[in-house]
């Protein structure tokens, strides 16, 4: 399995790992590349408006790519402890499943990133990570994912069956 990770601001912190079947990847890249907004270089769901929003969405619902959604809710941490704390929870899941390869998707923050990986799991994971940009179409996988979730209602609706939550 591969997985690809990002993360979303609203009301909580939360961070998406996302995973794919590695004989899905070219089929599921292209989807994502057909489903881009005109004159986008990439999926950033705050920037697609109301109207490709719902599409979007039920376009993703339907390909096999599974996410485990982690929360973090508490008021008492700042945006850099709460990544430490999902981030560390993902990878140790991650750890534990038949995952090979995960991509991060950098945000000025790859060096601590790598911290909690090693903090988390040592010198020699048993999957290779790396951190790539937003114009990886497979790292728009976890932003629809969580937007989704986030949005609730009919939107986390669409996408609740292939989501699992982790609440810290």
């Amino acid at each position: 399995m591969h997985a690809f990770i990002d993360k979303s601001k609203r009301g909580e912190y939360t961070l998406c790992a996302v995973t794919v079947a590695p004989g899905d990847l070219t089929s599921i890249r292209k989807q994502m590349n057909a489903l881009r907004p005109p004159g986008h270089s990439r999926i950033h769901m705050t920037g697609v408006g109301k109207k490709l929003a719902p599409k979007i969405v039920s376009e993703v619902a339907r390909l096999e790519a599974t996410s485990r959604i982690y929360l973090m809710t508490s008021k008492k941490v700042n945006e850099r402890q709460a990544r430490d704390v999902t981030l560390a929870a993902a990878v140790r899941d991650l750890a534990q499943m038949s995952v090979t390869n995960v991509v991060i998707e950098s945000c000025d923050q790859d060096r601590e990133d790598n911290r909690i990986i090693r903090d988390e799991l040592g010198g020699n994971p048993p999957f290779v990570y790396t951190h790539d940009r937003p114009t990886n179409p497979l790292l728009w996988i976890p932003d629809v994912h969580a937007w989704a979730w986030g949005r609730s209602g009919s939107m986390r609706a669409k996408i609740a069956h292939r989501v699992t939550v982790v609440r810290l």
